[in-house]
């Protein structure tokens, strides 16, 4: 799960202008500034990166890039 962390860890970091050695797993993206409108972005880059389907919804501001990794690997498994 490490690789996608740190796969989601780059896409926020290009997609929001930072440094991504100052983004960790356990931060919410709420703690990033994200703001729903990102959050909807965010889904549709990540169905692109890992070819999966992420769901208006199923990412929140209250969630963890580490959330955001499991959320990826259970939707991989399953595709």
């Amino acid at each position: 799960m490490k690789a996608i962390e740190d796969r989601i860890i780059d896409v926020l970091a290009t997609q929001l202008k930072l440094v991504p050695d100052g983004i960790e797993p356990d931060m919410t993206f709420e703690s990033l500034d994200i703001d729903s409108l990102v959050i909807v972005e965010l889904g549709l880059l990540l169905d692109g990166v890992f070819d999966i389907a992420i769901d208006d919804g199923e990412l929140t501001n209250e969630m963890t890039i580490r959330d955001a990794a499991r959320l990826v690997e259970t939707k991989q498994a399953v595709a």
